[in-house]
C-alpha cells in the first residue's frame, strides 16, 4: 500500500514538473526525438493530415450517386424560334 502512494506521489511530482504533455502514444513515439525531429515530423504528419482530409473528399464524391441531367434552359427569344 505504501509503495502505490509512494509511486502515486512521484508521478504527481513527475507531472507538476513537466513543462510538455503529450498523448501517451505519442509520448512512447517522440520520446526520444530532438526537438528537431519533432518539429520535422509535425510538419511531415501535417502535410499526411491535409492528403488524407483531401483523399477522403474525393472519394466520397466519387461514390455519392451520380447527379441526373438537366435541361438547359432557354432565353425567350430562342424559344420563340422554335
Amino acid at each position: 500500500m505504501s509503495n502505490l502512494l509512494a509511486e502515486n506521489q512521484r508521478m504527481n511530482n513527475e507531472q507538476k514538473s513537466c513543462r510538455v504533455t503529450l498523448e501517451p502514444s505519442l509520448q512512447a513515439q517522440a520520446a526520444l526525438w530532438s526537438p528537431a525531429k519533432r518539429i520535422e515530423m509535425a510538419r511531415k504528419l501535417e502535410r499526411w493530415a491535409r492528403q488524407l482530409i483531401i483523399s477522403a473528399a474525393i472519394l466520397q464524391a466519387d461514390s455519392a450517386p451520380p447527379t441526373p441531367p438537366r435541361l438547359k434552359r432557354l432565353p425567350i427569344r430562342k424559344l420563340r424560334l422554335n
